[in-house]
């Protein structure tokens, strides 16, 4: 027999179809239920974060709570720790006006691109902070420059000697400099990793291809 769905589970269903025709998200999370988001807010964080969109934590009925503490509430929505909150009561449209407002910057900053100066600045700085570890072998990963590749999610792209020398806890340290440095609140960013070896083998690749193309003059020519 067919287990019945509960309301939420099919409200969270509809939420989560929907979502490739959204910008920026609303995730609503009720202040009464001391708890994280569960499995099924889980999944629609997931969906928002895998899908590259927007989202804005509202945490709805905050004036109901009587010890109110904001690094409580960010511990148990960690797993969207790039959004922005905005504590609401829906009931007597408290905040309302900021939702909207918070919405649309969310929006601004999965469009916002950033100058390769000022990217690769904040790349350095973060090497130099702190160098990619290294190996037992003795080697050591190392970044030659950055770029952003697209935007709605910004995407950058990290031109290195070798990718597999970048743990992922490197890939999240520089994520974390990225935001703490250039911002991108509310947005979900991609970073890509191509190493030197790649350029070069599809370069080559390029190359070879270009030295099979036929110059139209020397077909023209033939023909004649």
């Amino acid at each position: 027999m067919k287990k019945l769905k509960t309301g939420y589970e099919r409200t969270t269903q509809i939420s989560m179809s929907f979502l490739q025709l959204t910008s920026v998200n609303l995730h609503v999370k009720d202040s009464c239920k001391h708890q994280s988001f569960g499995h099924w807010g889980l999944r629609i964080a997931e969906r928002i974060e895998r899908a590259g969109k927007g989202c804005l934590i509202v945490v709805n009925k905050w004036d109901t709570i009587p010890n109110k503490n904001e690094q409580d509430v960010r511990e148990k929505i960690r797993v969207l720790d790039w959004a922005p909150i905005v504590y609401s009561t829906a009931i007597a449209g408290h905040n309302v006006e900021k939702i909207i407002v918070a919405a649309s910057t969310v929006e601004k900053e999965r469009s916002r691109r950033l100058s390769t100066s000022i990217l690769n600045q904040v790349v350095q700085e973060s090497v130099a902070f702190k160098s990619p570890p290294m190996t037992r072998g003795g080697k050591r990963g190392r970044i030659y420059y950055c770029t952003q590749a697209a935007i709605r999610p910004p995407t950058f792209v990290f031109f290195v000697n070798d990718a597999k020398l970048f743990p992922e806890t490197y890939w999240r340290y520089m994520e974390k400099q990225l935001r703490t440095d250039a911002g991108f609140a509310g947005t979900p960013i991609r970073l890509l990793w191509r190493s030197r070896r790649k350029m070069e083998k599809d370069e080559g690749r390029a190359a070879r291809t270009q030295s099979n193309l036929v110059p139209r003059d020397s077909k023209l020519e033939l023909a004649s």
